[in-house]
């Protein structure tokens, strides 16, 4: 199955500040997870401090349970699809 465009674009700078120096996150990420982050474009840019440093998505759990609801939402409105198709596709819901 091809690889769907990231929800937050593919523009190589942090979607959060700008910065051009960037990681790549799986917004859903676990064993078995990944893989379906990276084909349905749930994947973002993100630089070192909102990806792994203190007010990163890995230790801030309010900014990374914000951004797993707002990638589903998008998700869904560009699939066209509803909680229970994201719940089957990534086993649990966020919103």
């Amino acid at each position: 199955m091809p690889r769907k465009p990231s929800l937050y674009g593919d523009e190589r700078v942090c979607r959060i500040c700008g910065s051009p120096q960037v990681e790549l996150h799986h917004v859903y990420g676990g064993v078995g997870r990944r893989p379906v982050s990276d084909r349905e474009g749930c994947t973002i840019y993100l630089c070192h401090e909102h990806h792994q440093g203190r007010r990163g998505v890995h230790q801030d759990k309010a900014f990374r349970d914000w951004l797993r609801a707002d990638c589903q939402k998008r998700w869904e409105e560009r699939e066209g699809k509803g909680h229970d198709d994201f719940r089957e596709l990534f086993g649990a819901s966020y919103i």
